[in-house]
């Protein structure tokens, strides 16, 4: 009897475990990024000053 509820309480384990880790893994991808156009160091795309050379973006 007892046995019978290990399967399904496995699976839904599974289930929540596959979901949180897709957010974790998309959650560790760097932010999408560009350019600035005086030094050519990366920035982020919501920064209004390059932290770099103090350049407005």
């Amino acid at each position: 009897m007892f046995l019978m509820w290990i399967i399904p309480l496995l699976l839904i384990g599974l289930v929540v475990y596959g979901v949180s880790a897709g957010n974790f893994v998309s959650s560790l991808k760097p932010a999408a990024s560009r350019a600035c156009l005086h030094c050519n160091q990366a920035v982020q795309n919501d920064w209004k000053n390059c932290p770099h050379c103090g350049q407005t973006l």
